[in-house]
């Protein structure tokens, strides 16, 4: 049975009609005024990779002008002014303008007279004279930036026991200013009737100089006893000495601060009018009023106790009418009374 073609769609007569003639393409015709412009077009190379940079700048570029105005006395009106360049800050310029100044300064205080020490300014001696520590620093003309503060604190502590502790700081362009604290005397050592130096509460020994304010005078047979520890640095060489001082961060003083602390305490107990006598063998102590000596070592253990006990046997000794020439109480659990032969 025949199809009607009336009842057949239009794809489907598109569908058969394929089936029957072949597929033929013609090419699309192009006008010659395109074809002469596309072969212009040929030898023209586009690149479309980017080769911007951030913080490059143009080669070609101007340098932005920023245009001035000036108002005029005439309402509505104003003067151009010739364009300014605006100028772009740099870090780099910047630091090379301050290194350059910093050498500039630099070979001034190396060649210029206002840079040299002309003056040093001292304050907190009492007893040392401040001419004879300026003499000793010797650093008046010198250029200012070769002076080292710890190296001149050093050479003050080395060459006057007497100074406690320096401070030295540089004042620009040309002065130095020295502060210095002395050491205070605790005592007063006499030794066969001469007075040999002061003793500090540290236990550093000093010269004699000038006035102190009532130090324990103590009349000795002997010099104290040296502190454990301590080395005098003119029986070893210097470096020796310095490292055990340098990794305590300490300086050892020649005498025991506890011997200072015993003298102290036992100026304090014994009769005012009486001196402190010091032996080698027995310590420190003092001449009794009743016409003997008595001793009580050189450590304050246990002092209060041997005052005590020591009433108690010069109680019994008058009771009984002796006379000892003697009394150690050197050891608490052990005193003893020597009589005059």
């Amino acid at each position: 049975m025949a199809t009607n073609p009336k009842n057949v769609s239009r794809a489907d007569q598109v569908r058969a009609r394929r089936k029957i003639e072949p597929i033929q393409r013609k090419p699309i015709p192009r006008s010659e005024n395109r074809v002469s412009r596309d072969a212009s077009n040929a030898s023209r190379v586009i690149s479309r990779h980017s080769t911007y940079r951030p913080g490059s700048s143009n080669t070609y570029s101007t340098r932005k002008r920023k245009p001035v105005y000036l108002s005029t006395s005439t309402p509505g009106s104003e003067i151009r002014l010739p364009s300014l360049p605006q100028f772009s800050f740099s870090w780099r310029a910047l630091s090379g303008l301050l290194v350059g100044v910093a050498l500039v300064l630099i070979y001034m205080m190396l060649n210029s007279n206002t840079f040299t020490v002309n003056t040093v300014n001292l304050s907190g001696g009492v007893r040392v004279p401040s001419e004879e520590i300026k003499s000793v620093l010797n650093v008046t003309g010198e250029s200012i930036i070769f002076v080292r503060p710890s190296q001149v604190e050093e050479q003050i502590l080395a060459t006057f026991p007497d100074i406690k502790n320096a401070h030295v700081s540089v004042v620009m362009p040309d002065s130095l200013k020295v502060v210095v604290e002395e050491r205070i005397p605790a005592i007063l050592w006499v030794e066969n009737g001469e007075e040999l130096f002061w003793i500090d509460q540290d236990g550093f020994t000093f010269t004699v100089r000038g006035e102190a304010n009532l130090p324990i005078r103590v009349y000795a047979n002997a010099t104290p006893p040296q502190n454990l520890g301590y080395v005098e640095s003119t029986l070893v060489a210097l470096e020796e000495v310095a490292e055990p001082l340098e990794a305590s961060g300490e300086k050892i003083s020649p005498i025991d601060p506890n011997f200072v602390l015993a003298i102290q305490k036992l100026n304090s107990i014994k009769p005012a009018d009486v001196p402190m006598i010091y032996d080698t063998k027995n310590g420190l102590g003092w001449a009794d009023p009743h016409g003997w000596q008595v001793f009580f070592g050189t450590k304050t253990d246990d002092i209060d106790l041997k005052l005590t006990e020591y009433n108690h046997i010069v109680q019994a000794i008058l009771d009984r009418n002796l006379q000892p020439v003697l009394i150690s109480m050197e050891f608490l659990h052990a005193p003893f009374y020597r009589l005059e032969h």
